[in-house]
């Protein structure tokens, strides 16, 4: 992205790892945790009165519960949703403002939201695949959705009701939904997409995955740079677009 002439920003809500990473990426850093809805806004008020615009977002924070953690299946629900899909949604809601004042000449702003590939439509029930994959979805009806999966997880009968039975993929899945939604309001004048990074070698999967972090992070920098003729509304996997 910097051999690309961009000034890049690096936000993370370790200090010591998110000026690490800045320092190795030669990146500003700002402080930024998704769970927190004060410090959402704190940074979209400081990226507005330090930077003044915004040409590309890429929203890469996630939550993930290992396998092995004894935590109940209904008390990860409201943990990984709030970091993965309400706090995601905050956030970009948050510097779309920003976004859609790009000053950038003959290249209009970029949003990338890293979701992945456990996000798939098909984890859930054919009633939800259809409402959540419809054109006609609305940021209410998918913030409803979302909130029925919680207090249906909560109530322990969300799989009778067609959920699927991974709080992370269905976080994912919700991200994927939000990506169409923000494509379809701000059409031509924004590439908005999401993408899978692949299974990376990081500490999210306990360094088990085969690809390279720096590999995973081609797709998000492909969709950053993507070119104003470019697809949007899209989820990709290895660089193009798969299906949802």
């Amino acid at each position: 992205v910097k051999a690309g002439g961009v000034k890049v920003v690096v936000a993370c809500r370790d200090p010591t790892l998110g000026e690490k990473a800045a320092q190795e990426l030669g990146a500003q850093f700002e402080q930024l945790d998704l769970a927190s809805d004060e410090s959402i806004d704190d940074f979209a008020k400081r990226v507005a009165s330090k930077y003044g615009c915004l040409d590309i977002l890429v929203n890469n924070a996630g939550l993930a519960f290992k396998a092995a953690d004894p935590t109940p299946f209904e008390q990860q629900t409201g943990p990984t949703l709030k970091v993965n899909f309400w706090g995601t949604t905050r956030l970009t809601d948050a510097l779309l403002p920003l976004l859609r004042a790009s000053p950038v000449q003959g290249q209009g702003p970029r949003l990338v939201n890293v979701a992945s590939m456990a996000g798939r439509l098909g984890q859930v029930s054919p009633e939800l695949q259809q409402r959540l994959s419809s054109r006609d979805l609305t940021r209410e009806e998918l913030n409803g959705l979302i909130s029925k999966f919680e207090q249906d997880a909560a109530a322990g009968r969300h799989s009778q009701e067609g959920w699927g039975k991974s709080n992370y993929g269905l976080s994912k899945l919700a991200v994927i939904a939000f990506t169409k939604i923000v494509a379809r309001e701000e059409g031509d004048a924004m590439r908005v997409n999401a993408c899978c990074p692949g299974y990376c070698d990081t500490d999210m999967t306990s360094h088990r995955g085969s690809r390279p972090p720096a590999q995973g992070a081609e797709n998000a920098v492909k969709l950053a740079l993507l070119s104003d003729d470019g697809p949007t509304g899209e989820f990709w996997q290895d660089l193009q677009v798969s299906s949802w």
